[in-house]
């Protein structure tokens, strides 16, 4: 069955809700991602997905789902992540949250500190707490999985001390193990939205008086860089900063990397997650590109050490020249492998697993673990092979084990994470031939 309650609960105040109307997204910011249906600031809900046999008696598993989508789009009415397919050994719970400045707007001269976002997804986590055990859930047995944006804030809740009362378990693919920005870091960012808005940065009315429109406009008319960017510390920094959580010293006290993650986890990416990004972003130039835009792309994403990753990563000697090739394999391993193998490690002594590199690319994981067939590209209606349904079943039953027993499965099948066995304590390519030691990271600036 599907039902869809508000995360606040049902209250005789609010009478009784159609639990079989998708629920609207929240106010959207970004078009490549963005939500098609109805859009609202009136969109903290939840979808929750039970077997038609489940009871309260039943104490299923639990996994709760965030979204990708950058932090500036996405919902939980999107048609790819219908939970039925997967409800069949475990509740399926799908949390709508605030995106872009709506949810994390940290502007310290008018006293915000950000992390809207990610209290309305510890909103939902509580509620599924005190109310999950009436659709047949354990409230004990509770997994938090993202993807993308929804990975890195998974990461973010899962190294919150509060972690263990809401969770027993966390599933990051593609994100989770990044470092967050400190609020000081992105002021440059907030300001440029604020003067997108014509408000200063402390006049509070102003910012509320802004229409959705405005907020959208502003955000869309936010100067961009010429290249592509990974998410490495020179990027994270003053005006190139992206809207998501950042460490406020309140809600959120220290980065996630100088905790890790404080219940067991898996981290996961998948061997062209970059995919998606580089091509969209040249368009039909993406396959003509010369030496002098990657190096530019170099200079932007690692600064000083842009020769060093050129020598590992040629596009010329190793590439065949093709340069997006080379921006999409730096952008996978330093956005997503390198970040996914530090959260393992970081991790490695509370029980974190590695995924293996998946044949996929960006996106297309979640999918699998929700049992879908549906591609969340506009219109997009894929077909499982068989044995990528075999796949899907696999990886949906590891999740519901993590929920269940803080284990994937059986070791012979995912054998826990061990640093140097795992990549000799390197970020490696998938051809074995390439890296971005964890050294290179430290001297941007990260240790």
């Amino acid at each position: 069955m599907a039902l869809s309650q508000a995360v606040n609960g049902i209250d005789k105040a609010f009478g009784v809700l159609n639990g079989t109307a998708p629920a609207p997204a929240c106010i959207q910011f970004d078009k490549t991602f963005g939500e098609q249906g109805p859009q609202s600031e009136d969109c903290l809900f939840v979808n929750v997905w039970a077997p038609a046999s489940a009871t309260p008696e039943s104490k299923l598993p639990v996994k709760v789902w965030l979204y990708g989508g950058s932090n500036m789009a996405g919902g939980i009415s999107n048609p790819a992540y219908d939970g039925c397919h997967a409800a069949v050994d475990s509740i399926i719970v799908s949390a709508n949250y605030r995106v872009g400045p709506l949810g994390f707007l940290a502007l310290k001269e008018l006293g915000l500190s950000g992390n809207f976002g990610s209290m309305d997804q510890m909103l939902a986590l509580r509620w599924v707490q005190d109310n999950i055990s009436a659709f047949g859930g354990d409230p004990t047995k509770v997994l938090l999985f993202g993807q993308s944006a929804g990975a890195m804030d998974t990461y973010t809740l899962a190294s919150r001390e509060e972690a263990p009362q809401v969770m027993r378990a966390a599933a990051m693919q593609s994100g989770g193990g990044r470092d967050l920005p400190t609020i000081d870091q992105v002021q440059e960012w907030q300001t440029r939205f604020a003067d997108g808005l014509n408000c200063s940065t402390t006049d509070l009315p102003c910012f509320r008086a802004a229409s959705t429109s405005a907020l959208q406009a502003a955000v869309a008319g936010m100067p961009k860089d010429p290249v592509v960017n990974s998410y490495t510390p020179l990027v994270y920094d003053g005006a190139r900063a992206r809207w998501g959580p950042v460490v406020d010293g309140t809600f959120l006290q220290h980065s996630p990397s100088a905790t890790g993650s404080r219940v067991p986890a898996i981290f996961g990416s998948t061997a062209n997650d970059s995919s998606l990004f580089v091509i969209p972003a040249f368009g039909r130039d993406a396959f003509t590109l010369n030496q002098t835009v990657y190096d530019a792309f170099l200079v932007s994403n690692f600064g000083p050490l842009a020769s060093r990753v050129n020598e590992t990563f040629s596009a010329a000697d190793k590439f065949g020249g093709r340069v997006y090739a080379a921006m999409e394999a730096v952008i996978t391993d330093a956005s997503y492998k390198c970040w996914a193998y530090q959260g393992a490690r970081t991790a490695a002594a509370r029980g974190s697993r590695p995924t293996l590199p998946g044949r996929d690319a960006h996106g297309r994981d979640p999918l699998r673990v929700q049992h879908d067939q549906r591609s969340p590209g506009a219109g997009g209606n894929c077909t499982l092979k068989s044995t990528e349904v075999e796949l899907a079943r696999g990886m949906s039953r590891a999740w519901t084990n993590m929920a269940e027993s803080d284990e994937p499965g059986d070791a012979g099948v995912w054998p826990a994470f061990d640093d140097e066995a795992w990549m000799g304590g390197q970020c490696w390519g998938e051809d074995g031939g390439r890296q971005i030691g964890l050294q290179q990271l430290r001297v941007l600036g990260r240790d």
